[in-house]
């Protein structure tokens, strides 16, 4: 079931769905430590927004992954040749 549910092309809804949340929750956590950095200067915060802005940019990127699938993933029509008589 997890091969099939995790093979290209097959629930790519539902994988955006849950990348795009994951993307959105970061967010808050990024802008949550920037802002706190920018008024307590503590070095973790620092490097909590930095660590939370790259996991915005990569859930976004499987985001879009996932977004483009079903174009990707779309049989492609066949064209037969014609036969020299």
């Amino acid at each position: 079931m997890v091969r099939s549910f995790c093979a290209s092309g097959s629930h790519e809804g539902v994988k955006c769905a849950v990348h795009g949340a994951a993307a959105f929750i970061v967010s808050l956590c990024a802008i949550y430590n920037t802002t706190a950095w920018f008024y307590r200067r503590d070095p973790h915060l620092r490097i909590n927004a930095i660590v939370y802005t790259l996991a915005v940019a990569y859930e976004l990127k499987q985001t879009m992954h996932h977004l483009n699938a079903p174009k990707r993933c779309l049989p492609q029509p066949v064209v037969e040749e014609p036969q020299a008589a």
